[in-house]
């Protein structure tokens, strides 16, 4: 459910939120324990399927909540946005609940001032429409914007107790340069930073994470 609290020329503010409910587990036909699929997540720069942070397979499952919440903003060439993320897992025979939380917070500027519109239909915010088209011909540069994003995804619960879970926590810093040439054509340019604190298993306190640096580029082309 999303809602546009704001919405003039210069300026718009959206929110939103959602909530989902796991009532019956699948279970295992073999043991015939209820259990759910591990809960994961891949560093921002997604350029192969690996999950450096999983709770591995969660057993003993009775039921699953997930509830998050959103905003947006912009103001003029200026654009804010972030979610929260929070997930309840209760289990059976008289195992604690699990409790794990992410999310992100991002920011923007369109150097060039053009701003991104409210597209109501899908509850959202567009792409930034260059005013003067990259062109050899008519002397346009397209639009640029300078951003940057802090996630965090805990996968982390109880640790020092043989019921927790040690699926590890991820946090990454991204400062991005994204040209808009055209309305179609896109460039971006990323730098992230990114740290892992992962534990062996949930009673042995070590960090058997890593810490890493990338860059990518990326072309694309929509119609």
């Amino acid at each position: 459910m999303s809602y546009q609290l704001l919405q003039e020329n210069d300026y718009s503010l959206h929110i939103g939120g959602d909530a989902e409910f796991l009532l019956k587990p699948p279970v295992n036909t073999t043991t015939g324990v209820r259990s759910m699929p591990a809960l994961s997540d891949r560093p921002e720069l997604r350029i192969d399927p690996t999950s450096l942070i999983s709770t591995g397979t969660i057993a003993f499952v009775s039921d699953a909540q997930v509830y998050s919440g959103e905003a947006a903003a912009g103001y003029g060439p200026l654009f804010f946005q972030g979610e929260y993320f929070w997930y309840n897992i209760n289990r059976q025979f008289g195992l604690p609940s699990l409790n794990f939380q992410g999310g992100y917070v991002e920011a923007g500027w369109t150097i060039t001032g053009e701003h991104r519109d409210y597209i109501p239909a899908t509850g959202s915010y567009g792409l930034i429409i260059p005013a003067n088209p990259f062109s050899f011909a008519g002397g346009g540069l397209g639009a640029f914007e300078v951003a940057g994003r802090y996630s965090v995804m805990d996968l982390n619960d109880q640790l020092g107790s043989a019921a927790g879970v040690a699926g590890g926590r991820q946090t990454v810093y991204t400062a991005g340069l994204n040209w808009y040439a055209t309305r179609n054509i896109e460039f971006t340019l990323n730098y992230l930073h990114a740290t892992i604190e992962k534990q062996t298993t949930p009673l042995v306190a070590n960090n058997a994470g890593s810490v890493f640096d990338a860059v990518a580029m990326r072309a694309q082309v929509a119609f």
